[in-house]
């Protein structure tokens, strides 16, 4: 087994000290040393200082050397800086794109209002039209609050009733014809029925010779809704497509002379004796905004029955 070397304490007054005149060669030497790395250093200060950037083989070295990663830095900058650029850009963009959108909403909102009331001025305007045409008849105007169920214009709701002078049976008129009439009366509102109501039944005649009388009525079918219907028998009445259908005399709520519509489709009925007619209303019961009610009763006999029912 072999021995283990006890560690010696450098104290050890048992451990060999190394000699004097040893330790005053390796003090010289060290000393030497300093001194000729200052002078080195000396003189590498006094090279440069004085030669500076006239030594041409130190500088294309140094550019050699340093050029690569000069650069990198360069292309790493520039990287950052174009990065940094383009944010700025894209936030500026977004700003501008929502100001833009911003305006655009704000155009397309005062575009439709401006639409919205050009389309109510030109109903006006045919009210006006409509007033001086029929101008032997009171009129007063009024606005459509509601509709029936089917959001279909049969049967809708004015904005004016017994306070403002309204009566059951009164006609109603709006852009070139007939409405209908007030089918009911309350304080601050009336409700009309229109010529198009499944119920409706005008007395009409043929806006031409010989004047040939035809009964109008609403159409309870959904193909033909926004149409009337006239049945007539074929040798008895002289009606064809194209004509205009005006109210007759023979009405008990609607003064004669006011457009009803004009035909569009005449069909055969069984054997060809009888036939019907389809008639298109003169009004666009599908774009009602306003109406005019005549407001006088056309036949006395209305007048008596409201009197005899106190409404």
């Amino acid at each position: 087994m072999a021995k283990k070397r006890s560690k010696r304490n450098p104290l050890d007054p048992l451990r060999p000290i190394k000699p004097m005149r040893d330790r005053k060669k390796m003090q010289v030497s060290t000393k030497y040393r300093m001194i000729g790395v200052t002078l080195l250093c000396l003189a590498l200060i006094t090279v440069t200082f004085v030669l500076g950037q006239n030594i041409k083989p130190i500088n294309a070295v140094f550019g050699y050397v340093a050029a690569p990663f000069q650069k990198a830095y360069l292309a790493v900058e520039d990287w950052f800086s174009g990065l940094m650029t383009t944010a700025k850009r894209l936030k500026s963009l977004e700003e501008d794109n929502e100001k833009l959108q911003a305006e655009i909403d704000r155009y397309m909102y005062e575009n439709t209002i401006l639409k919205n009331d050009a389309a109510k001025l030109e109903e006006l305007q045919e009210l006006y039209k409509l007033d001086n045409y029929y101008e032997n008849y009171p009129k007063t105007g009024a606005q459509i609050v509601s509709l029936s169920p089917s959001n279909w214009y049969d049967v809708f709701i004015i904005d004016k009733g017994s306070k403002d002078g309204l009566q059951k049976y009164m006609p109603v008129l709006a852009g070139n014809g007939l409405v209908g009439h007030i089918s009911e009366v309350f304080e601050n509102y009336s409700r009309v029925t229109a010529i198009v109501n499944p119920d409706s039944f005008v007395y009409g005649e043929v806006n031409r010779s010989p004047r040939d009388k035809v009964g109008v009525q609403g159409i309870d079918d959904v193909s033909s809704s926004g149409l009337c219907r006239i049945q007539f028998t074929t040798e008895d009445v002289d009606i064809a497509i194209g004509d205009e259908i005006v109210t007759s005399a023979l009405g008990e709520i609607y003064p004669p002379g006011l457009r009803i519509g004009t035909v569009i489709k005449i069909q055969e009925i069984g054997d060809g004796l009888n036939s019907e007619a389809y008639l298109e209303p003169a009004v666009d019961m599908k774009n009602l905004n306003y109406v005019l009610v005549i407001t006088e009763l056309w036949k006395d006999q209305m007048k008596e029955e409201l009197e005899g029912s106190g409404e």
